[in-house]
């Protein structure tokens, strides 16, 4: 049981206003604030809330290491500088 489970139950409610909460959150062994706010959208699971963080897309990230390789082969350390002005170009 977990919050996966309680979420689907709520979901079987015609409206938010019939749902109990308590109960439950209770039930599933979950904190009901917590409950509310995912089932509401209002919170993300840490995979989604570090994606939403990123500062560049895979793709973006793709590019730079590639600029990183290049730079280390052809015997050019690549300095926090270089990169970051790499990064902020891609982005």
């Amino acid at each position: 049981m977990g919050l996966e489970e309680a979420l689907k139950e709520c979901d079987t409610f015609v409206s938010e206003d019939g749902i109990p909460w308590s109960k439950i959150a209770e039930k599933h062994g979950v904190v009901r604030s917590t409950l509310t706010r995912k089932w509401r959208g209002e919170t993300r699971s840490r995979e989604e809330e570090g994606i939403a963080r990123r500062a560049l897309t895979l793709q973006q990230e793709t590019e730079l290491v590639k600029y990183i390789e290049e730079l280390t082969a052809r015997r050019i350390p690549p300095t926090r500088e270089m990169i970051r002005n790499f990064a902020s170009a891609v982005a």
